[in-house]
C-alpha cells in the first residue's frame, strides 16, 4: 500500500498550468521524487508537457487508478486532469485520505488567460471557432465585428467555469493570477507549504522566467487591461490601435461595463474606441 501522506495531487484547469506546476514542484523542491529531466523545454505553445511524469495522470476524474509501484520516501506527484468542466476533488478524496491536493484557482482577473490557453494551448484552436452564442439568436448580422466582439463581452459577463479556492484541511489553493504576477515567490511559498525547500535556485528562477516568456501571448490581453484600467484611473491617453484582436476588445468592454456599470451600447460604437481618453467619454455620457 502507498503511503497516503507522501502524495501530492495537483488539481487544475486545462491549458498547461498542471503539468509546469509538476515540473517545479518535481525539479525544485528538496522532498520531491526526482527523475531526469535534462531534455525538458518548453514546447512551440509554451506548454510544459515534455516533463517527465513517473506517475499515471488522473484523466477525467476516473472511478479508480492505479498507482505505480515507486520506492521512495520521497513526496510523489500525480496530475489531476479532470478538464476545465469539472472541478471537483470529491473521487480523489475516495482514492486518498491523507493526500495533499495543490489546487490551481482561477482569479477573476485571468480569465482571458484561461479562455485563451484552453482554446489555444489545450485544444490547439481559435476563440471564434470554440464560443457559443451569446447574442440575441434574431440578430441577421452576427458575422459582423461587432457582434463578434459583443459575444465575447458577453461570454465574460456569463463565466461558465469555477474553479474557487476550496476551505479544506489538505487543500493548497493556488492562485493563477499570483503565479502569473510573482511566479518565483508563489512557487517558493508553495514549495514550503508542500514541506520543501527550492533546490538550485538560479536554475528555478531561470524556469520561471522562461514560462513567462514562453506563455506571454496568453498573458498579454491580462497585462494590456492593467494598463488601460491605470491610465482610466489617472485620466491619462492610451492608445488602443494595436488591440485589433475582436476576442481582446470584446474582453476590454467587459472590464469597461463592469468597472463602470454600465452596458456599452453595441450599435453606436461599431468601430470601437481609439483611445483611453474616448472611453471615459464614453463613460461620462453613459
Amino acid at each position: 500500500m502507498i503511503d497516503d501522506s507522501r502524495i501530492i495531487l495537483i488539481n487544475y484547469p486545462s491549458g498547461g498550468f498542471g503539468n509546469f506546476i509538476y515540473h517545479m514542484l518535481s525539479e525544485y523542491s528538496s522532498n520531491t521524487y526526482k527523475v531526469d529531466n535534462s531534455t525538458f523545454e518548453f514546447n512551440a505553445l509554451g506548454n510544459s508537457h515534455s516533463t517527465k511524469k513517473y506517475t499515471p495522470i488522473w484523466y477525467k476524474d476516473p472511478d479508480d487508478y492505479i498507482f505505480p509501484n515507486i520506492v521512495t520516501d520521497k513526496k510523489l506527484l500525480i496530475l489531476c486532469d479532470n478538464g476545465i468542466n469539472n472541478d471537483s476533488i470529491d473521487k480523489i478524496s475516495t482514492k486518498f485520505k491523507s493526500h495533499i491536493v495543490v489546487r490551481l484557482c482561477i482569479d477573476h482577473e485571468i480569465r482571458p488567460v484561461i479562455f485563451a490557453t484552453c482554446i489555444m494551448k489545450a485544444m490547439n484552436s481559435n476563440f471564434q471557432l470554440e464560443i457559443s452564442s451569446h447574442v440575441q439568436k434574431h440578430w441577421t448580422d452576427s458575422n459582423e465585428d461587432y457582434a463578434v466582439r459583443e459575444n465575447f463581452t458577453l461570454f465574460y459577463h456569463n463565466w461558465p467555469f469555477q474553479w474557487r479556492s476550496k476551505l479544506e484541511q489538505n487543500v493548497i489553493n493556488v492562485s493563477i493570477k499570483e503565479l502569473i504576477d510573482h511566479p518565483i515567490s508563489t512557487l517558493q511559498k508553495l514549495i514550503e507549504q508542500i514541506g520543501g525547500s527550492v533546490t538550485l535556485k538560479p536554475s528555478f528562477e531561470y524556469d520561471c522566467k522562461k514560462w513567462l516568456k514562453a506563455n506571454y501571448r496568453y498573458f498579454r490581453i491580462y497585462y494590456e487591461w492593467q494598463q488601460i484600467e491605470q491610465s482610466l484611473n489617472n485620466f491619462q491617453k492610451y492608445e488602443l490601435s494595436t488591440i485589433t484582436d475582436l476576442h481582446d476588445q470584446g474582453y476590454i468592454n467587459y472590464c469597461i461595463e463592469r468597472k463602470y456599470n454600465i452596458t456599452i451600447p453595441v450599435y453606436d460604437y461599431k468601430n470601437w474606441f481609439v483611445d483611453t481618453t474616448h472611453i471615459l467619454d464614453v463613460v461620462n455620457k453613459l
